[in-house]
């Protein structure tokens, strides 16, 4: 199983709009992320985000760019500051490939529980609009992709 765990593009400030949409930067990121992974043949059958208006702008404009992304859900307990847990309980219990669009901290700390490493320093940061790849393989995740706007020409 395939696990994409995406921090939402780039959004405006809450002095601009208080529900914090993309800003233009943020849209022109994320459809540039789904054209790569569209080129990748990237197939999730499945995108949970938020339900922030960020995250959720960044989950449609995905699904839009990836074939056979059929079903784009809100799903409680993927805020900021939720606890993993619940979400380590389903993602572990999951067979098809599944997409995520959440927010920092909790997308680091859930790949920090994942894929475990002597240092976590080690691992990937999520910037604005960031991919980061894991793979179920046995009973051990394992990084096999990272990628943001920033990484592709």
């Amino acid at each position: 199983m395939k696990l994409y765990l995406v921090r939402h593009g780039e959004a405006k400030t809450e002095l601009e709009d208080v529900s914090k949409p993309l800003n233009e930067k943020g849209r022109q990121d994320v459809r540039h992320l789904g054209r790569t992974l569209k080129n990748m043949n990237v197939r999730v059958p499945r995108i949970v985000h938020s339900g922030r208006l960020r995250a959720e702008e960044t989950a449609k404009l995905l699904a839009d760019s990836l074939e056979g992304a059929a079903e784009v859900k809100k799903m409680k307990g993927l805020a900021p500051n939720d606890s993993i847990g619940p979400t380590l309980d389903w993602v572990n219990a999951e067979e098809e490939d599944l997409m995520i669009v959440g927010h920092l901290p909790f997308l680091a700390s859930l790949l920090e529980e994942l894929v475990r490493v002597s240092d976590p320093e080690e691992l990937p940061k999520f910037d604005s609009g960031n991919l980061v790849g894991v793979e179920r393989i046995g009973d051990s995740w394992q990084i096999f992709r990272h990628i943001g706007p920033n990484m592709i020409l």
